[in-house]
């Protein structure tokens, strides 16, 4: 049941990341990426285990890419400008930040 809870946790706070990085440019991304942070670290500080919080990371991966890639219809939820670039970059490294800090 945790490894489903914690896929889950990685999935929203992906989707909440594609969804904001382009709300009021620099807060949005800002705001995105700390509950990256936290809430990655909080699965881990709930659970006591490092892998949940790499399961939580590998779901949120799979969802920032999904949004970065082409859909059937030609859509983009992740644009290849300066926010989502930086969403994709600073993203990958709140994650390792996020998965290596202390339990």
């Amino acid at each position: 049941m945790k490894f489903f809870y914690a896929v889950l946790a990685g999935a929203l706070l992906g989707a909440s990341a594609t969804l904001l990085h382009l709300l009021l440019f620099p807060l949005g991304l800002v705001l995105g990426l700390v509950a990256v942070v936290v809430g990655i670290w909080a699965i881990g500080r709930a659970w006591r285990l490092r892998k949940y919080k790499v399961l939580a990371a590998v779901a949120w991966l799979v969802i920032v890419v999904q949004g970065a890639t082409l859909g059937v219809g030609g859509e983009l939820l992740i644009q290849g400008d300066l926010a989502g670039s930086l969403l994709i970059l600073l993203g990958t490294f709140a994650l390792v930040l996020a998965i290596f800090l202390p339990i």
